[in-house]
Protein backbone atom coordinates (compact mmCIF):
# COMPACT_ATOMS: atom_id res chain seq x y z
CA UNK A 1 0.00 0.00 0.00
CA UNK A 2 1.48 3.36 -0.99
CA UNK A 3 1.57 6.40 1.29
CA UNK A 4 -1.46 8.04 -0.33
CA UNK A 5 -3.67 4.98 0.20
CA UNK A 6 -2.32 4.55 3.73
CA UNK A 7 -3.29 8.17 4.50
CA UNK A 8 -6.78 7.58 3.07
CA UNK A 9 -7.10 4.40 5.14
CA UNK A 10 -6.34 6.34 8.33
CA UNK A 11 -8.74 9.12 7.37
CA UNK A 12 -11.46 6.50 6.91
CA UNK A 13 -10.49 4.85 10.22
CA UNK A 14 -10.77 8.21 11.94
CA UNK A 15 -14.23 8.74 10.45
CA UNK A 16 -15.45 5.28 11.47
CA UNK A 17 -13.98 5.48 14.99
CA UNK A 18 -15.44 8.94 15.54
CA UNK A 19 -18.89 7.93 14.32
CA UNK A 20 -19.03 4.70 16.35
CA UNK A 21 -17.84 6.33 19.57
CA UNK A 22 -20.27 9.21 19.06
CA UNK A 23 -23.33 7.07 18.35
CA UNK A 24 -22.81 3.79 20.24
CA UNK A 25 -22.58 3.61 24.03
CA UNK A 26 -19.58 1.35 24.69
CA UNK A 27 -19.39 2.02 28.43
CA UNK A 28 -16.87 2.15 30.07
CA UNK A 29 -14.95 2.99 26.86
CA UNK A 30 -17.28 5.94 26.37
CA UNK A 31 -20.33 7.09 28.30
CA UNK A 32 -23.14 8.39 26.15
CA UNK A 33 -25.79 7.98 28.83
CA UNK A 34 -26.05 11.73 29.41
CA UNK A 35 -26.48 12.58 25.71
CA UNK A 36 -29.90 12.60 24.07
CA UNK A 37 -30.38 10.77 20.78
CA UNK A 38 -30.79 14.16 19.09
CA UNK A 39 -27.44 15.42 20.51
CA UNK A 40 -25.63 12.28 19.34
CA UNK A 41 -27.12 12.45 15.86
CA UNK A 42 -26.31 16.16 15.47
CA UNK A 43 -22.69 15.68 16.60
CA UNK A 44 -22.20 12.61 14.41
CA UNK A 45 -23.82 14.25 11.38
CA UNK A 46 -22.09 17.64 11.55
CA UNK A 47 -18.64 16.24 12.29
CA UNK A 48 -19.17 13.29 9.95
CA UNK A 49 -19.99 15.58 7.03
CA UNK A 50 -16.90 17.71 7.70
CA UNK A 51 -14.66 14.63 7.97
CA UNK A 52 -16.08 13.07 4.79
CA UNK A 53 -15.66 16.40 2.98
CA UNK A 54 -12.00 16.50 4.02
CA UNK A 55 -11.48 12.92 2.85
CA UNK A 56 -13.09 13.89 -0.45
CA UNK A 57 -10.82 16.93 -0.81
CA UNK A 58 -7.78 14.77 -0.17
CA UNK A 59 -8.84 12.03 -2.61
CA UNK A 60 -8.97 14.55 -5.48
CA UNK A 61 -5.17 14.71 -5.39
CA UNK A 62 -5.48 18.38 -6.32
CA UNK A 63 -2.73 20.00 -4.28
CA UNK A 64 -4.64 23.05 -2.94
CA UNK A 65 -7.67 20.90 -1.99
CA UNK A 66 -5.36 18.44 -0.25
CA UNK A 67 -3.80 21.34 1.67
CA UNK A 68 -7.25 22.33 2.95
CA UNK A 69 -7.77 18.74 4.09
CA UNK A 70 -4.39 18.59 5.87
CA UNK A 71 -5.08 21.92 7.59
CA UNK A 72 -8.37 20.46 8.82
CA UNK A 73 -6.63 17.34 10.21
CA UNK A 74 -4.20 19.61 12.04
CA UNK A 75 -7.00 21.79 13.49
CA UNK A 76 -8.98 18.67 14.46
CA UNK A 77 -5.97 17.30 16.37
CA UNK A 78 -5.10 20.70 17.87
CA UNK A 79 -8.64 21.18 19.23
CA UNK A 80 -8.51 17.75 20.86
CA UNK A 81 -5.23 18.66 22.51
CA UNK A 82 -6.66 21.97 23.74
CA UNK A 83 -9.82 20.30 25.07
CA UNK A 84 -8.10 17.39 26.81
CA UNK A 85 -4.38 17.93 27.38
CA UNK A 86 -4.35 21.59 28.38
CA UNK A 87 -6.79 20.97 31.25
CA UNK A 88 -5.00 17.75 32.19
CA UNK A 89 -1.57 19.37 32.37
CA UNK A 90 -2.46 22.88 33.56
CA UNK A 91 -5.92 22.74 35.13
CA UNK A 92 -7.11 25.47 32.71
CA UNK A 93 -10.28 24.76 30.76
CA UNK A 94 -11.72 26.09 27.53
CA UNK A 95 -15.18 27.64 27.76
CA UNK A 96 -16.70 24.97 25.48
CA UNK A 97 -15.27 22.12 27.61
CA UNK A 98 -15.65 23.08 31.27
CA UNK A 99 -14.80 20.74 34.11
CA UNK A 100 -18.53 20.27 34.83
CA UNK A 101 -18.96 18.69 31.38
CA UNK A 102 -16.09 16.33 32.13
CA UNK A 103 -17.59 15.44 35.53
CA UNK A 104 -20.98 14.53 34.05
CA UNK A 105 -19.91 12.89 30.77
CA UNK A 106 -16.38 11.47 31.06
CA UNK A 107 -15.45 10.96 34.70
CA UNK A 108 -16.38 7.27 34.74
CA UNK A 109 -14.77 6.23 31.46
CA UNK A 110 -11.53 4.23 31.22
CA UNK A 111 -8.30 6.11 31.93
CA UNK A 112 -4.66 5.17 31.52
CA UNK A 113 -2.98 8.36 32.69
CA UNK A 114 -2.35 9.15 36.35
CA UNK A 115 -4.23 12.03 37.98
CA UNK A 116 -2.60 15.45 38.29
CA UNK A 117 -4.08 17.31 41.24
CA UNK A 118 -7.81 17.73 40.59
CA UNK A 119 -7.42 18.13 36.82
CA UNK A 120 -9.45 16.17 34.31
CA UNK A 121 -7.85 12.99 32.97
CA UNK A 122 -8.07 12.30 29.22
CA UNK A 123 -9.91 9.01 28.76
CA UNK A 124 -8.79 6.12 26.59
CA UNK A 125 -11.54 6.72 24.04
CA UNK A 126 -10.08 10.16 23.34
CA UNK A 127 -6.46 8.99 23.65
CA UNK A 128 -7.13 6.55 20.81
CA UNK A 129 -8.90 9.27 18.78
CA UNK A 130 -5.91 11.56 19.33
CA UNK A 131 -3.44 8.88 18.21
CA UNK A 132 -5.50 8.14 15.09
CA UNK A 133 -5.76 11.91 14.46
CA UNK A 134 -2.00 12.40 14.84
CA UNK A 135 -1.20 9.52 12.47
CA UNK A 136 -3.81 10.82 9.99
CA UNK A 137 -2.30 14.30 10.05
CA UNK A 138 1.29 13.05 9.70
CA UNK A 139 0.50 10.65 6.85
CA UNK A 140 -1.60 13.22 5.01
CA UNK A 141 1.09 15.89 5.40
CA UNK A 142 3.75 13.46 4.19
CA UNK A 143 1.73 12.77 1.04
CA UNK A 144 1.74 16.53 0.37
CA UNK A 145 5.47 17.02 0.82
CA UNK A 146 6.68 13.89 -0.99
Amino acid sequence: MDLFNFAIAFQMLLFLYFEVTTLVNLYPWNDLSKYSTKEKIIEATVNGIIIILCIGLFITQIKWLMIISVVFWFVFLFMQLLNWWMPYLTGKYLKQFPKTLYETHFKNTLKLLPPIKDHIIPDLQHNVLQIISLITFILSALVLIT
